[in-house]
């Protein structure tokens, strides 16, 4: 330059930021000094600057974008603008899909409006059917998976193929259909699903929810809401039907293990009061986040069940309270107390064993639920049935000895 002043700067870097316009963006630097120009560099080691290279942005309405899923589960797509239109306004617009699935199973993408299975709309391919259609989704179990209405299968360049390594499916969709949930060029959010053959049915752990900006290509994926609400479901169930109930039925069995007097009775009364409580507590929670996650009432085998155990348990609980007293000493049990004794041993009984299968139906149904992976469901599972199998060992075993014991010494 013609005007100017040249000099030589020593000083070190302390920290070389983050690159950005902010205040933790240009390098940081110490010991600064200004010398003469003359004043050389004394050999400073130097290192090379980087240079940050920014990521080219895709366009996604000019070439497929990708979206991997999941490890083995891709998802190409390009929104297809007709000419009269831009990607942001995008009437008239088409998305071209493909879903490439390392294996041989039926695929599928679903559109949502809240991330959740119930009411969203799906597109399933079955490579054994050579089929690819749109769904309603209006249920877990397979009868509330149902094909559209020939009318609104609208669906164009369709098929699915598995080449002996991998299942492709592709389609085009139109964007925004009458009565249907709606694809948008910026923010949406789809669902994503699997099986492990070709036969559409339960995918366990093979699903997620994913948001998706197709314009950008950016995602995340979403979480599945009332993890917490259905977690402290199945705590309290287990420690209803897996703990308290147990112990009310071992204190009766194994009374005379108990000090002589009413102690058995109040530990039967209180460990079955207690499991009541907790059920009453569970069976809310059910209803009430079931209405709040749309899904129907009393739909699959485990709702059905609970239903049918909280009658009966209500049932138990009012027999226990209002049940014919104990005669006195030296007198002969009624007629109406020896049936309800028996009706509710039965019921007991009943009860328990229901709820044991229940329990683990439960686990079952909250794997599918959150994806959880099939080897934390089976080491779960066994730890459960390994502490129900001490449950039931010390309710057979120890009540029937002690059943036994006593007609001995009756006997005598």
């Amino acid at each position: 330059p013609e005007y100017g002043y040249r000099a030589t700067i020593k000083g070190k870097v302390k920290s070389l930021g983050d690159g950005s316009h902010s205040a933790a963006g240009p390098p940081t630097l110490t010991d600064i000094q200004v010398l003469d120009e003359e004043v050389g560099c004394d050999g400073a080691p130097t290192i090379p600057p980087l240079c940050k290279v920014e990521p080219v942005a895709k366009d996604c309405s000019q070439e497929f974008c990708d979206n991997q899923l999941s490890s083995g589960y891709l998802l190409r797509y390009q929104i297809n603008v007709p000419d009269g239109t831009t990607v942001d306004v995008c009437d008239g617009c088409t998305i071209s899909m493909e879903l490439i699935y390392d294996g041989d199973a039926w695929v599928s993408v679903a559109f949502s409006t809240d991330g959740q299975m119930i009411g969203s709309e799906a597109v399933i391919g079955l490579p054994g059917d050579n089929k690819v259609e749109k769904y309603n989704l209006g249920g877990k179990s397979e009868s509330g998976v149902l094909p559209m209405p020939e009318s609104q299968q609208t669906l164009l360049d369709t098929s699915i193929e598995f080449n002996g390594e991998q299942t492709t499916m592709k389609f085009t969709k139109i964007m925004k259909e009458a009565g249907e949930i709606e694809i948008s060029s910026a923010d949406n959010t789809f669902l994503w699903a699997h099986g492990s053959n070709d036969v559409l049915g339960y995918h366990v752990s093979n699903r997620a929810s994913v948001a998706l900006n197709l314009s950008s290509g950016a995602s995340e994926t979403v979480a599945v809401p009332n993890k917490s609400a259905w977690l402290a479901h199945g705590i309290m169930a287990f420690f209803a039907w897996g703990v308290f109930v147990p112990f009310a039925v071992q204190s009766s069995l194994l009374r005379d293990l108990l000090p002589k007097g009413p102690l058995w009775y109040k530990l039967h009364r209180g460990f079955n009061s207690t499991a009541f409580a907790f059920f009453v507590v569970v069976f809310a929670i059910a209803v009430t986040f079931t209405s709040k996650e749309g899904a129907t009432h009393f739909d699959n085998k485990h709702q059905k069940m609970g239903l049918a155990m909280f009658i009966m348990a209500a049932f138990q609980v009012s027999g226990g309270v209002f049940r014919p007293h104990v005669p006195e000493e030296g007198q002969e049990k009624s007629v109406v107390r020896k049936s309800w004794e028996v009706g509710h041993r039965v019921l007991g009984v009943t009860l328990l064993a229901c709820g044991f299968w229940q329990m683990r139906e439960g686990i079952a149904l909250y794997a599918i639920k959150y994806s959880v992976s099939e080897s934390g469901e089976g080491s779960l599972g066994i730890a459960y049935w390994v502490w129900i199998g001490i449950m039931t060992a010390l309710i057979v075993l120890g009540g029937g000895y002690f059943k036994f014991r006593s007609n001995d010494s009756s006997d005598d």
